[in-house]
């Protein structure tokens, strides 16, 4: 009966009624979920995941923090990673100590002034007083510096929070608000901050050794300031001459920028986000025999706390794998709300693209029961086999699907799916669940469960993750955290 009783209390409801899980069962998979979809959570539920997870298993959950964090291999949740760190410094602080060395590691400087006012603060304040001795050090025999002085806060800031931390972290190093400045004003001149220059509008930088951030967010300033010799720099990205990075760039970076209709006859900006797309990284095998199903509806364009749109990100991971996908079912998605719709990728450069994607969104109710019903009526009146079915399907939403009349209030959808796929004959399709948003506790499936992922974020690098079969959700987060990137997180845990 425990089991029973345990099965019946997991149960509940999505914001539209379908039956769902409120856990997987396993609360570090649990925290891997939410982790990248949880830009529009409370505090509080950030915080409460967080424990949860520590206190089931600390090196796990401190794996899937860092591996949010992790600018580079990993998610690249910067608020979430406040949050947890923040939460478990309450929690237990002599852990999170042993840890503040490797903040910067996988995220920047400036993750570490979530710790400033907890008892972590003095290992904060240890470590920025010595690697600001190291970088005053290499700059004073002209090496490269870190970018510590970049992220650290002006003392004489215009925000407030960041002008009330940079004042407490200058008396906490012993330092007057005067020698800081100076301290951090130097250190910039040296990095050569790009925002400094634009201030000053000095266009002698190289274009290819700044950040895609960067390029991204001040295009249209050297379009006004520096249109020939950007363009021209373009032009290079785009023939191969030259580099832009954009490693770390989110594709829904660019897709959110193309909702702006002043962008229709802007071909010089348009160029900037075409070239730009074009150059984001490649992931995944690129020949899977998948199609990635894109949540359209009404819950998906609300942005709560954030700045975000979880549709933007739905739209442009779906256009993203549409393209790089080589399989049967490329350049092609589904989206789905009050009906699903096969939908070809077409235009000329990404604004077109999205423009033309968008106009299938009809931000109405999340019948996903619909595309599973879709693609089993095209198998069974055409007779086709399994292998000529989605091998995969990678489900991109906040997961708030609607209730669904094969199962009712019975079954959950995946469960009630799985049925009607067999009682056809058919196996149901590995299933991807990609959580953009976490707006209740609300877990698709269990930890247990065969033939699916859990997976969240906003970053194409979790193709990488997914790719392959046999997907079980516990796998695909140990594939993930357990990478040797995140040892030394490992090794610090005691």
């Amino acid at each position: 009966m425990l089991e029973l009783l345990k099965k019946q209390a997991n149960q509940t409801f999505t914001l539209n009624g379908a039956v769902t899980n409120l856990s997987s069962l396993n609360d570090c998979l649990d925290l891997f979920y939410i982790a990248g979809a949880s830009r529009n959570c409370t505090e509080e539920a950030v915080e409460n995941a967080v424990i949860r997870a520590y206190v089931e298993n600390s090196e796990l959950a401190l794996r899937t923090i860092f591996f949010a964090r992790d600018v580079r291999g990993g998610m690249g949740e910067r608020r979430f990673f406040r949050l947890a760190v923040k939460a478990l410094a309450k929690h237990d602080p002599e852990q999170v100590c042993r840890l503040v060395p490797l903040i910067a590691e996988y995220g920047r400087y400036d993750d570490m002034l979530a710790l400033l006012r907890t008892e972590c603060c003095g290992s904060v304040v240890a470590e920025v007083a010595e690697q600001l001795a190291a970088d005053e050090a290499a700059m004073s025999s002209g090496r490269p510096v870190s970018l510590l002085a970049k992220w650290l806060p002006s003392a004489n800031a215009s925000a407030e929070m960041t002008r009330r931390n940079g004042r407490y972290l200058a008396r906490k190093l012993g330092l007057t608000e005067a020698v800081y400045r100076k301290k951090l004003t130097a250190l910039r001149k040296h990095i050569g901050i790009i925002e400094d220059k634009l201030r000053t509008r000095d266009y002698t930088f190289d274009y290819e050794k700044q950040t895609a951030g960067s390029m991204l967010k001040y295009r249209n300033a050297f379009i006004t300031n520096d249109r020939e010799r950007y363009m021209m720099y373009l032009e290079e990205v785009k023939n191969g001459s030259k580099k832009l990075h954009t490693d770390v760039l989110y594709p829904y970076e660019i897709v959110r920028r193309c909702f702006d209709s002043r962008l229709r006859t802007n071909k010089c900006d348009r160029k900037a986000l075409d070239v730009t797309w074009r150059k984001l990284p490649i992931y995944g095998d690129g020949c899977e025999n998948a199609l990635a199903v894109v949540d359209g509806s009404g819950s998906m364009t609300w942005n709560g706390f954030g700045k975000v749109r979880p549709l933007d990100v739905a739209i442009s991971l779906g256009i993203y794998f549409a393209e790089h996908n080589k399989g049967a079912f490329g350049g092609h998605f589904i989206t789905f709300s009050r009906r699903p719709r096969l939908v070809e990728v077409k235009g000329k450069d990404i604004y077109d693209k999205v423009r033309y994607v968008s106009q299938y969104n009809e931000c109405a109710n999340t019948n996903i029961e619909a595309t599973f019903r879709l693609l089993l009526k095209t198998a069974v009146e055409n007779g086709l086999k399994q292998q000529d079915m989605p091998q995969k399907l990678y489900i991109i939403s906040d997961m708030e699907f609607d209730v669904c009349a094969e199962g009712g209030n019975s079954k959950s959808m995946f469960d009630a799916m799985k049925a009607l796929y067999a009682k056809n004959g058919y196996k149901l399709p590995e299933i991807v669940f990609w959580n953009v948003n976490a707006l209740t506790r609300n877990v698709p499936v269990t930890v247990n469960e065969t033939g699916c992922a859990l997976v969240s974020g906003f970053t194409p690098k979790l193709f990488d993750i997914v790719t392959g079969s046999d997907l079980e959700p516990m796998k695909i987060m140990l594939k993930a955290v357990m990478n040797e990137r995140y040892d030394p997180v490992g090794e610090a845990v005691c």
